[in-house]
């Protein structure tokens, strides 16, 4: 069997993930954006990349930023058609929508779609939103989600019934760089895309309170403007905190996250499951969360952090205290080995290709 992954986003590392989805004999097309950190295009095993898709412009805001992206999802829904009209795929898997398109656009059958965010982090079609949102789902043979909250809240948002979702947990990226972290003062890292609903201000407040510690902080990653100044702004200010504003590469990640005793991620608003939560676990790294999203139920139950409430640096930097404590750290990282077997890109593969078969048998001819 032959399946296409429209994946704009792809990762060189989470490509394993792909391989481990296909079965002796199977190989998968994996549709990327043409950008300079995509996956190389051509063969990487029994995955073949192809980097047709056109990049969005990062520069425009207003009424222009809706005319933009909408020029953009409509070239990337004619460009993953080619490749679907182009081969003969048993089956077409959506790795993200396109937000504004795919609830009108020809899709293919049968095709699987993930739903990451189950509501966006910025609502941008005002009151349509819902039912915009409520249609795209309504599209695919079968939805795959990261965790059974987000599950709960497709069914309880959308009406979606149940029996079409399938929780497939987020896979656990391979890393070489698994070790204890240096001696010296802890660090404790806040890492990724800067948007406002990620706590980056409760995050600095939580270090203005351990300022009197011995406990280091480094921000790393880009995004919205306004964030990026105060992340400079609050390192001026601080000597405990550290900046770094831009891009990072995959080699910098992973020195960010070994270099790191803790990750925090105090997100205020969440309708989603976390890669960084699972880039800490890929790196053996204990969390601090809040309980928004899947974060707080992903973290009690994986028994990998603590949970600190949404909105309150009091509360955070206290957990983050308790997490660094040596028998503590010890125990939470002690469960990230375990995830890291059990999310590891073969078992979530072969959870993924079981949803296929339930797709293909219930669409063969009886």
């Amino acid at each position: 069997m032959q399946f296409l992954w429209y994946w704009p986003f792809a990762r060189e590392e989470e490509l394993d993930w792909a391989k481990a989805t296909a079965r002796p004999g199977e190989s998968i097309v994996v549709q990327v954006v043409d950008r300079a950190h995509a996956p190389s295009a051509g063969a990487h095993g029994v995955v073949t990349v192809v980097r047709d898709l056109p990049d969005v412009a990062g520069d425009v805001k207003g009424l222009r930023w809706m005319r933009s992206r909408a020029v953009t999802y409509s070239a990337r829904a004619r460009a993953r058609r080619r490749a679907w009209e182009g081969a003969d795929f048993d089956l077409v898997h959506l790795h993200y929508l396109n937000r504004f398109t795919d609830a009108v656009a020809r899709l293919p059958s049968p095709v699987v779609i993930s739903v990451h965010d189950v509501v966006p982090h910025r609502a941008r079609l005002g009151p349509v939103e819902h039912s915009v949102l409520r249609r795209t789902y309504g599209r695919g043979d079968a939805l795959v989600v990261h965790h059974e909250a987000l599950r709960s809240q497709l069914v309880r948002k959308f009406d979606i019934d149940p029996q079409r979702i399938h929780v497939v947990p987020h896979q656990v990226f391979r890393t070489s760089h698994l070790r204890a972290p240096a001696g010296g003062p802890s660090t404790v890292l806040f890492f990724g895309a800067l948007r406002h609903n990620k706590g980056l201000e409760v995050f600095i407040d939580a270090a203005e309170r351990l300022r009197g510690s011995e406990i280091e902080f480094v921000i790393a990653g880009r995004g919205a403007r306004d964030l990026e100044a105060l992340a400079i702004e609050a390192a001026t200010r601080n000597p405990k905190i550290r900046a770094e504003i831009g891009f990072v590469t995959l080699e910098r990640k992973q020195e960010l996250f070994t270099n790191a005793s803790l990750v925090a991620l105090p997100y205020t608003a969440f309708a989603s499951q976390s890669g960084v939560l699972h880039d800490a676990y890929g790196h053996g790294r204990p969390v601090v969360v809040t309980d928004v999203g899947a974060l707080g139920h992903s973290v009690r139950e994986d028994g990998s952090g603590l949970v600190a409430a949404a909105g309150d640096p009091d509360d955070l930097a206290v957990k983050i205290v308790e997490a660094l404590e040596a028998s503590t750290w010890s125990t939470l990282s002690g469960a990230t080995e375990r995830i890291r077997l059990e999310r590891s890109p073969e078992r979530t593969g072969e959870r993924l290709r079981s949803v296929y078969d339930l797709v293909l048998r219930a669409g063969a001819p009886s």
